[in-house]
């Protein structure tokens, strides 16, 4: 099954999955979002890349760009740097391991955190057994609580596969996510607090 959702290459002992998603918004197409982790023993690194583009009347009308790099050692976050161009502001956050703490610089950076940490990284299923979750836009710890909601017809590139869906509660957002039978991540929809709604399919 994961071969019909995800790339896997084996070369030198490490393994590399990519994830490439068409995005909309309120039904609209505006870009795209991939990518790319790379698994060598308990050692990851990912890299993300989003380019969105929303338009009215043929001009655009807002922007967004991020380019973002993170490492883990197994479950937890070692290292990540991310740039963020949104309708021409630029936002950078980098965070490391620090005297036994991981430590932010940006804007909605807080106190230390504690060592193990993880981001929004839907890929990884732990991240839902988590208490909140970094923002890697800014920073900040978000605080989250997640509700499974069932198995559910969801289809993926014109099949239907028996997904497990969960809905991600942050103060902002409603996040929900599907995954496959076998554990692979395979779709996303997020709904704002004003009700417009941003959606993920894979290509």
């Amino acid at each position: 099954m994961a071969a019909a959702f995800l790339l896997l290459l084996v070369a030198n002992g490490a393994a590399a999955r990519e994830w490439h998603f068409d995005v909309s918004l309120d039904g609209l197409p505006i870009g795209t979002h991939d990518i790319s982790l790379r698994e060598n023993g308990d050692a990851r690194s990912v890299v993300s890349d989003m380019h969105f583009r929303v338009s009215l009347l043929g001009f655009t009308a807002g922007s967004y760009e991020q380019h973002e790099e993170e490492s883990w050692k197994g479950d937890c976050l070692t290292r990540l740097d991310t740039k963020t161009v949104e309708k021409g502001a630029t936002t950078k956050v980098s965070g490391r391991l620090e005297g036994g703490h991981f430590v932010i610089d940006g804007p909605g950076a807080e106190q230390p955190l504690p060592a193990c940490v993880m981001s929004f990284a839907y890929w990884h299923p732990r991240v839902l057994k988590q208490p909140s979750l970094v923002n890697v836009q800014t920073g900040a710890s978000t605080p989250i609580t997640v509700h499974a909601l069932g198995k559910e017809p969801y289809t993926v590139r014109g099949t239907s596969v028996d997904a497990t869906h969960y809905r991600i509660d942050t103060p902002r957002n409603r996040i929900e996510v599907w995954y496959a039978p076998d554990g692979e991540w395979i779709g996303l929809r997020s709904t704002s607090q004003q009700g417009h709604v941003l959606a993920y399919r894979l290509k």
